[in-house]
């Protein structure tokens, strides 16, 4: 075994007292060439390393046929989503090859997906070089002349330019502030309408506060019948007496007008 100074290629957590050992972190560790193990006639090397906080053994060594690292004693790896998702791309490829063997069908299909990707991507790359390749014809120095002559007054289509772009700016502003302004009016006048609803409104509620505090109106051909409590004393037997005695003298009266009437009628017949 030799003693080397590493760093831990992953986060760990000690089994025994829970202690987390980050990634980076400097561990003074032995290493040894492991000989029950390898891979391709590749060396595979075991580090062993002590907890800082209770001095337990954990043991780790290298994995060449995944590019990585193996926990293999006294601690846990944290979980890293990356190695997940290489797994899974690797056993999507594994398990494409091997529906590509069991049917042919499929493997044109895939054969064919492949393809469309591909050309989709040589496209794309057209598309960058052409766009790199104009960019290239462009010289910078003609650019920075005209630029340099259009400062000093001597392009006018220059000036022209700058001069439409000023108008332009100003129509902008101008739309803008009238843009504004209608919106501002629109908002007062939504507002003049609030108010004046809710003044009809408040109106409306005073009215009839002012008329539940009046109390009821004597409407005409309705009588209201007055309580038990306010009802009228009924007449005595002598003012009884008297009404039947004036209606008596009221009915000769009453006679001989309606004969005069009906002998009148008969006369203009």
């Amino acid at each position: 075994q030799l003693e080397v100074r590493i760093m831990i290629p992953f986060t760990l957590c000690c089994l025994q007292c829970k202690e987390f050992s980050y990634r980076g972190k400097k561990f003074n560790s032995k290493k040894e060439i492991a000989q029950d193990v390898n891979y391709l006639g590749l060396y595979i090397h075991r580090f062993f390393i002590k907890c800082p906080r209770c001095a337990s053994e954990i043991v780790f060594r290298t994995d060449p046929e995944n590019a990585d690292y193996l926990m293999e004693h006294g601690a846990t790896r944290n979980y890293e989503h990356w190695n997940d998702k290489a797994r899974q791309e690797a056993a999507a490829k594994a398990e494409r090859a091997e529906e590509d063997e069991g049917d042919s069908m499929r493997a044109l299909e895939n054969r064919a997906a492949d393809s469309k990707v591909e050309m989709d991507i040589l496209d794309a790359m057209d598309d960058v070089k052409t766009l790199n390749a104009r960019h290239q014809k462009v010289d910078t120095g003609k650019i920075l002349d005209k630029l340099r002559e259009a400062r000093q007054g001597g392009d006018k289509d220059a000036i022209e330019l700058e001069d439409d772009e000023e108008d332009d700016a100003l129509e902008n502003v101008e739309f803008a502030a009238n843009a504004k302004r209608i919106a501002t009016e629109d908002e007062k006048r939504k507002e003049a309408e609030r108010e004046a609803m809710r003044e009809a409104a408040k109106a409306a509620v005073n009215a009839g506060a002012a008329a539940k505090a009046a109390g009821p109106k004597r409407l005409a051909g309705v009588t209201i019948k007055r309580k038990a409590d306010d009802a009228p004393e009924e007449p005595s037997s002598s003012a009884k007496a008297a009404k039947a005695e004036e209606k008596k003298e009221d009915g000769p009266a009453l006679s001989s007008l309606i004969s005069y009437s009906d002998s009148g009628s008969g006369e203009s017949d």
